[in-house]
């Protein structure tokens, strides 16, 4: 079972997501996930909003540049939006806090454009469309009052942040006006990642195309790495899909070695 707190933020957030889905899109909670790595957080908004049948788009926050300067900038990464067709779509910011915690570089100028992406961001949540990036260098305006924003980050690992806290990380009280609600997740368990393995579609597609292959002994196989493994997991959630793609990809053995050989046949058989 997973922790009590563990659940309850999950429960909150599938309301917030249901909430924003039957409004269509019309009532936008947007609200900031704290976890530590392998907490789970990417792995459980786009299950909830596969769950729902929303749209899903993830954006590394740290990767980003100030709209100008060479690099991905915010209106390229918000470029999948238009795909959507103006329907319902979560845009999943993950390491968001990577914008605004000092400590992250000496540079002044790299500090000056992740808070010019902090205001970028904060203009896309006042406005009712966002600048995207096209091809040939042409942007257009794309209605973004329809999309959830949900930003994410490890916030140096600190446990139960609040909006003070995240004040005095350097978030801007005009983004936390915008974006006022906080759920903290904790570690995922040995029994949290067995059950997601448990239930995972992935798993059940691998199943279908070898359908030779026995499903209790490779739950088995994979159940057992992650509790052998489990200190070492950085991964977090991410760890179920590689040790699943591994699994069928290598007949049946996993581990941290490389795939030497890799043969595809219509019959498909470890």
């Amino acid at each position: 079972m997973q922790a009590q707190n563990q659940i309850e933020t999950i429960t909150s957030i599938r309301k917030i997501i249901d909430i924003f889905k039957s409004s269509e899109g019309e009532v936008r909670p947007h609200h900031v996930l704290v976890g530590p790595s392998g907490s789970g957080k990417s792995w459980a908004i786009q299950t909830l909003a596969e769950e729902a049948e929303v749209g899903y788009i993830e954006v590394n926050a740290a990767q980003l540049t100030k709209e100008g300067t060479s690099g991905n900038s915010l209106s390229k990464a918000l470029a999948p939006i238009q795909q959507h067709q103006n329907k319902p779509i979560i845009v999943f910011v993950d390491e968001f806090d990577k914008l605004f915690i000092s400590g992250n570089s000496n540079s002044s100028l790299a500090h000056e454009s992740t808070n010019g992406v902090q205001n970028e961001f904060l203009k896309v949540l006042e406005s009712d469309t966002a600048t995207i990036s096209g091809d040939y260098g042409k942007y257009y305006q794309v209605p973004v009052k329809n999309v959830l924003f949900i930003f994410a980050g490890a916030f140096n690992g600190e446990p139960d942040i609040t909006i003070d806290r995240l004040r005095e990380f350097g978030i801007k009280t005009e983004f936390i006006g915008r974006v006022g609600l906080i759920y903290n997740l904790e570690k995922l368990t040995v029994k949290d990642l067995i059950n997601i393995l448990k239930k995972s579609k992935l798993l059940e597609n691998y199943l279908k195309l070898f359908d030779k292959v026995n499903g209790k002994k490779c739950i088995k196989t994979i159940s057992e790495f992650i509790e052998q493994y489990y200190e070492n997991n950085t991964l977090g959630a991410r760890l179920v899909t590689t040790l699943i793609h591994q699994y069928f990809i290598k007949g049946g053995k996993i581990g941290f070695d490389e795939v030497k050989q890799i043969s595809f046949q219509k019959k498909l058989e470890l």
